[in-house]
């Protein structure tokens, strides 16, 4: 019974370390492909609220930003169907923000940045290889959504995660790479891609004879014996 546990233990570790590899080798290209296919890149003034012009830039806010990219790796602690609920729904986020930057391929100006302070040569180095584009919704706060409630960790995850995420949000705007209305849509859309995922896998688990879980909510969603 332990050996057989073991083996499942390696399967599911090998499975989510598959899937994330294969995520971060298709996204990686997908999203700067995405941004090549329009011809011309227009500045968004739609998307520009007043909100926006009275937000200053904040440098420091890099850091929490560049964080973002460390996060999704925390979901290989996460129990396996939750894993595949949460894949399921990044990679559905995901190919909606691509089909949106093709066909509204929406752009932002950025301001001026010194380059004096470490954190401003860190903005700039991200200005560089990150073109101000692809920016409606955002995927930052798209994932930043399915991670807000986790589906791994205990009580301090759950403490940490909501405060992190929010952080990252906040530095879309401080550091010019978003606008309001951009976090504010990649939020949402964060959401009901999650929701639309656990939809999917509560109607796969009746269909398998499973007690469904009881809501649509981020963090783990226990599945009942066999009826």
């Amino acid at each position: 019974m332990e050996r057989a546990r073991k083996e499942t233990g390696v399967s599911a570790r090998g499975e989510k370390a598959l899937v994330s590899t294969v995520l971060l080798a298709v996204t990686v290209p997908v999203f700067f492909a995405a941004g090549a296919l329009p011809s011309t890149h227009v500045p968004a003034s739609w998307l520009a609220t007043r909100w926006d012009t009275l937000i200053p830039l904040v440098p420091e806010a890099v850091w929490p930003y560049l964080s973002w990219y460390l996060a999704p790796w925390l979901l290989l602690a996460a129990p396996q169907r939750d894993f595949r609920r949460v894949v399921g729904a990044i990679a559905l986020a995901f190919a909606t923000c691509m089909l949106v930057y093709v066909l509204i391929p929406a752009s932002l100006e950025r301001p001026l940045v010194a380059g004096v302070t470490r954190s401003e040569r860190v903005l700039l180095l991200l200005y560089q290889y990150d073109p101000p584009w692809n920016i409606f919704p955002s995927f930052h706060a798209a994932l930043c959504a399915l991670l807000w409630k986790p589906a791994f960790g205990g009580a301090l995850a759950r403490r940490i995660m909501p405060v992190w995420m929010s952080a990252i949000c906040v530095a879309c705007v401080l550091t010019k790479q978003h606008h309001l209305l951009d976090v504010v849509a990649g939020a949402l859309l964060g959401f009901v891609a999650l929701a639309a995922a656990t939809a999917v896998f509560n109607r796969l688990d009746r269909g398998e004879g499973e007690t469904p879980a009881e809501s649509t909510s981020w963090g783990p969603t226990p599945v009942g014996k066999a009826s």
